[in-house]
């Protein structure tokens, strides 16, 4: 099954294209880099991150640079989330850190404010899982959150995942030493959550 991922990611043509009720999830592109940095430059976007904020326009190009370099060597796929029947990018999801032994990866995912409650993350959360789960065959997928993100546990929680453990003062972030949450959600407890609608 290990060989199965590798080889489902190295049969992939280009990023795949996911489209649910109000967004669709596609991969990233040259004309993407301002909506890039207006995402990833944010104060609010990027309070709980891992990463301090852009903050230069460069910097989109070097991520955008990644992405791309991300879904050449098949270890990440880095969608973009627009509107379902717009182009402009209003966030990031993606999978990442591919296992293929253990059949597991890493999902994260960030959205505008403008756009915050609404439930589009949920949205384009829900469909970059369904296709781990399904199209690749992953058995588990995992989440790190900063534990005072609120909204990003109820996300999470609302998605199935369950919180497993605290990893203490883990990534710095301008010198600053911040937790992380780490949140698991396994196939079969995502194949129940879609048998019962």
């Amino acid at each position: 099954m290990s060989a199965d991922i590798n080889t489902r990611l190295a049969a992939l043509p280009g990023f795949p294209v996911l489209t649910g009720q109000r967004v669709r999830l596609r991969g990233p592109r040259a004309q993407d880099i301002d909506a890039l940095f207006a995402l990833f430059s944010h104060p609010d976007v990027m309070r709980y991150w891992s990463s301090a904020p852009m903050r230069v326009r460069m910097q989109a190009e070097g991520k955008l640079g990644e992405m791309l370099d991300g879904f050449e060597r098949r270890d990440a796929l880095n969608w973009l989330v627009s509107a379902r029947r717009g182009d402009a990018a209003i966030g990031s999801c993606t999978l990442y850190r591919f296992d293929a032994r253990h059949r597991r990866a890493e999902i994260g995912y960030a959205l505008h404010p403008d756009q915050w409650g609404r439930g589009l993350a949920g949205e384009a959360v829900a469909l970059a899982l369904d296709w781990g789960f399904r199209s690749l065959g992953l058995h588990r997928i995992e989440a790190d959150i900063d534990p005072r993100n609120e909204a990003s546990r109820r996300l999470l929680q609302s998605l199935g995942f369950r919180s497993e453990g605290l990893l203490r003062q883990r990534f710095l972030v301008d010198g600053e030493a911040t937790d992380s949450e780490i949140f698991g959600l396994l196939h079969d407890e995502w194949a129940a959550r879609a048998r019962r609608g």
